[in-house]
């Protein structure tokens, strides 16, 4: 009879032994799946795409210090189409802050939008060659209750309801053509040096 007991209690030890492996075997992976389904939701906020014009441009033998010459001068260059703030060089860089002003075209418009549009422009050089980016296209409106904000946004910081879609895709053509603008300035303006003097016939 003891032997038998005893046969019997190995048994039921072994077979609580290998139950609890199993749950605990089943807990692991079911964790596991569970931290692998959450993954993407936690991911799930994708970052939106900014709009970023850049250009590579090759130069015939123009040493990087000639074309940050150039670079710099531009910054400083004033002209009536747009303002340009908040200038910075550092080595082999400059860049600023070029400004437009925008307004309905329309009358009376139903969402007047009459503000800036803003973008960063960084210019960097090297030996016989530049590099130009625009970038941080924004818009902002004089009154501060139809602002759309960056031109890549989906919903306008205002909202939807105060800036409709098409709205927003005339002040995303507006600021494309701005920034085409400023690319083309700029490309003409590095194609040549400063002049010694503005006042000599």
């Amino acid at each position: 009879m003891a032997s038998i007991w005893q046969k019997q209690s190995k048994t039921y030890n072994m077979n609580f032994f290998k139950t609890i492996l199993s749950l605990l075997f089943i807990s692991i992976c079911f964790n596991s799946f569970a931290q692998d389904k959450k993954e993407p939701a936690a991911d799930g906020k994708k970052a939106i795409k900014e709009t970023v014009i850049t250009e590579v441009i090759n130069t015939d033998s123009v040493s990087a210090n000639i074309l940050l010459n150039r670079a710099v001068n531009w910054v400083k260059l004033e002209t009536n189409k747009y303002e340009k703030n908040n200038g910075v060089t550092t080595a082999g860089k400059a860049e600023c802050v070029a400004t437009f002003s925008v307004k309905p075209k329309e009358l009376n418009a139903k969402c007047d939008y009459t503000g800036l549009i803003t973008m960063k422009v960084v210019i960097e050089c090297k030996e016989n060659k530049y590099k130009y980016t625009i970038n941080q296209i924004k818009h902002k409106s004089t009154s501060g209750k139809t602002t759309m904000g960056s031109i890549d946004n989906k919903i306008p910081e205002c909202g939807s309801m105060i800036m409709p879609e098409i709205v927003m895709k005339k002040l995303r053509g507006e600021a494309l053509k701005y920034a085409n603008t400023v690319a083309e300035d700029l490309k003409e303006a590095m194609l040549r040096d400063p002049s010694a003097s503005t006042e000599e016939w």
